[in-house]
């Protein structure tokens, strides 16, 4: 059975609509999936009502912008997958709703930006090409850019030696966001299941994450609530997994594996199923999981 609990529609910055998104899980013969779009669960519905509709298990996610914060480091990026939580919590609603402008402000910045290099590039035009009201992320930057014909596609934008939305790019706006301590334990209150996604796979100059194992913050997060850790991620080295999985096992976390999906069109090299979640690790998930109900069409 293949579990894949880390996709994007184009509610965030995934290429495709929730309902393209659930027929392509069905033909790749996905059995269980999370929609996990970033910062927002207005998906959810629609993913509910199609999984059950082919036979699918759903289980609600959303992905969080969090920064971590450790003493002699510049705040740096995490992201937090947060599985079943009540989409209704007051807290965590604040939270979402912050990140999304937050998101909206930087990506004008970002653009204002690479105006110089891009003079035709606008704000407009971004907005133009990602669906209305999505959360916006460098991705929908990318397209614009493709649009313009300054690249032949979204991953050359981001493969690129030179890519002005690279991390590395004198151009480049970080997201700004609550302390990922802070928001754990927001997840845990609003019953969810709160997974560090991707851990130690995205670094630069400007999101300066620790590059040897921040074991002391781990165990921060765990004290705060932590429950789990997506230690098999296509962007997360074979060296930084185990030390990723030892961890895991000593604190008795879940350990998940995921795509991390965008449609082939924004990530190419992350296929659906590219990773997957073991049934056992749902199971847990599926236990600790209180605030909404999953759509399930399978037996655990």
């Amino acid at each position: 059975m293949k579990i894949d609990l880390h996709i994007h529609s184009k509610n965030s910055d995934g290429a495709d609509t929730v309902e393209d998104l659930v027929a392509n899980i069905k033909a790749e013969g996905i059995a269980v999936f999370a929609l996990t779009d970033h910062d927002r669960t207005d998906g959810w519905a629609k993913a509910a009502e199609l999984a059950s509709q082919k036979g699918l298990s759903f289980i609600p996610g959303v992905e969080i912008t969090t920064e971590g914060r450790t003493p002699g480091h510049e705040p740096f990026g995490i992201h937090l997958l947060a599985y079943l939580p009540n989409p209704e919590d007051s807290a965590l609603k604040e939270i979402l709703e912050e990140n999304l402008i937050s998101r909206y402000v930087r990506t004008q910045k970002f653009v204002e930006r690479l105006k110089v290099p891009y003079p035709e590039l606008s704000f407009e035009l971004v907005l133009e090409i990602a669906q209305e009201g999505s959360t916006l992320g460098r991705p929908d930057i990318a397209q614009a850019l493709v649009h313009l014909g300054k690249f032949g596609s979204v991953e050359e934008v981001f493969d690129h030696p030179q890519s002005p939305i690279s991390k590395f790019s004198e151009y480049y706006i970080r997201n700004e966001a609550r302390d990922v301590l802070e928001v754990i334990k927001t997840v845990r209150n609003a019953g969810g299941v709160p997974v560090i996604a991707h851990p130690l796979a995205r670094t630069s100059s400007e999101d300066d994450q620790p590059k040897e194992f921040p074991k002391g913050h781990f165990e921060k997060m765990v004290e705060a609530g932590l429950l789990g850790i997506e230690t098999d991620h296509r962007e997360v080295p074979p060296e930084v997994k185990v030390v990723l999985d030892n961890f895991a096992q000593e604190f008795g976390l879940v350990t998940t594996g995921s795509s991390d999906y965008h449609g082939l069109s924004v990530k190419p090299k992350n296929p659906l199923g590219l990773r997957t979640t073991s049934i056992e690790m749902l199971q847990k998930i599926l236990l600790l999981g209180t605030g909404t109900n999953p759509t399930l069409s399978h037996s655990f």
